[in-house]
């Protein structure tokens, strides 16, 4: 019965990892759900100009960058989110498009490294938890 409950508890700790993991990259939020990941194919700079009330805009650099996006934005508007790959000229239009409105200033953020995330997984594997039997002399 011990052995449940602390395998219950693991499983309980790993899967609150991982929505921690969902949510530091922005691919899920709570109040939103799931992250789109396309606004009709445009690009970040197009979908910004065409999304109607938005609420926040993020972007954090990726840990593995491609040949053009380097960057992951995070948009938020008053029906859904969306996570898109972006370009440096694309956060450069972005920043110009601030100057008409507050909104639309995004800022940047550093999500903690997956690796973290995975270091802590592996500890919560092989710690044990529980009490120790004591022995008897």
């Amino acid at each position: 019965m011990r052995f449940l409950f602390r395998l219950f508890i693991k499983l309980l700790l790993i899967t609150g990892i991982i929505f921690f993991a969902l949510w530091n990259y922005r691919i899920f939020s709570f109040y939103k759900g799931f992250s789109k990941s396309e606004v009709n194919n445009y690009t970040v700079s197009e979908a910004v100009v065409m999304l109607n009330n938005i609420e926040k805009i993020e972007y954090y650099e990726k840990i593995v960058k491609s040949d053009e996006s380097k960057y992951k934005v995070y948009i938020i508007t008053s029906e859904d989110a969306y996570l898109m790959n972006a370009s440096q000229d694309d956060i450069e239009n972005i920043k110009s498009l601030s100057i008409f409105s507050e909104d639309v200033k995004p800022q940047k953020f550093t999500p903690i490294p997956f690796y973290v995330e995975i270091i802590v997984g592996l500890i919560i594997l092989v710690i044990p938890f529980g009490r120790l039997k004591k022995k008897e002399a």
